[in-house]
């Protein structure tokens, strides 16, 4: 009896979290020429955020596919006035935890506000070329939510040198 009532408190204790945490569901879909990864929905605080990035490498200027998709996932809720902003900004180092500068050397930026009613989404497909060695954040996030929290993905993306 002990253990069922200790299984049952647990259960209870992850759902209410889970309910509390989570009210958006972001997928980001980073592709080069030989490899795709795909980051799921992070939070922050920080601004990091707590899972580690995937990393996609490619060459200079090379084909990279980005796609992202947000998710209102209140069954009940609608979220209003949210700012869904989605950017690749270089940065100095593969899981850089730094919050990105995006008044630097910004490659593509984007900014929707909308109203999201239970189940509601959004999302955007991108093809471009990088012509700049470097190491790149590719981010989506959530602002204006009205919660303690916000959401994001993030891929980081290497992008070497061209063969010569």
């Amino acid at each position: 009896m002990k253990r069922l009532v200790a299984v049952i408190l647990i259960g209870i204790g992850c759902g209410s979290n889970s309910a509390r945490a989570e009210h958006a569901r972001i997928n980001l879909d980073v592709a080069g020429p030989r490899e795709e990864k795909t980051a799921h929905v992070d939070q922050t605080p920080p601004v990091w955020g707590k899972n580690p990035r995937p990393v996609v490498r490619a060459k200079a200027n090379e084909t990279i596919k980005i796609q992202w998709m947000f998710t209102n996932v209140y069954p009940n809720k609608t979220l209003e006035n949210v700012v869904i902003h989605f950017f690749i900004v270089r940065q100095e180092k593969i899981g850089a935890k730094a919050e990105p500068d995006l008044s630097g050397d910004v490659v593509q930026e984007s900014a929707l506000e909308l109203d999201f009613k239970p189940g509601a989404k959004t999302g955007q497909r991108n093809t471009l070329k990088i012509r700049e060695p470097g190491v790149y954040l590719v981010r989506v996030e959530s602002r204006q939510t009205n919660s303690d929290h916000e959401h994001f993905a993030a891929v980081d993306l290497v992008i070497e040198p061209e063969k010569p």
